[in-house]
């Protein structure tokens, strides 16, 4: 019988993989590849180190769907930690740990298409 984590990890790669579709960035194998990989639950480092593997514009598409889905839902435990474990990727890889750039990106051009 597969162990809770993996079914949590499952059903947010599925969920995010449907958000970033939308976006376009999941036809880049690297985000289908980190974002099933993604365990939150399991081991905190080892996710946010899978999840920087994933192109700028991955980590942003799953960025932009936890906004979303949290503006539609409450988040369960699994997606809002996968949700902040991709922000802490980001923050790292896309903007060397600026919040000042990051909050830049998210005020003005998180909406512009994610071409990666």
């Amino acid at each position: 019988m597969p162990r809770t984590v993996d079914c949590i990890a499952l059903a947010l790669a599925a969920a995010c993989l449907a958000g970033a579709a939308r976006a376009g960035a999941a036809q880049e194998p690297e985000c289908r590849a980190a974002v099933s990989q993604a365990r939150p639950l399991a081991n905190r480092n080892a996710t946010i180190a899978s999840l920087e593997q994933m192109p700028d514009s991955c980590l942003k598409s799953l960025l932009v769907e936890c906004s979303e889905d949290a503006d539609q839902r409450l988040l369960d435990l699994g997606s809002a930690a996968l949700c902040s474990m991709g922000y802490e990727a980001l923050l790292h890889k896309g903007f060397s740990g600026s919040f000042g750039a990051m909050l830049v990106w998210w005020q003005h051009d998180r909406g512009a298409p994610l071409v990666p």
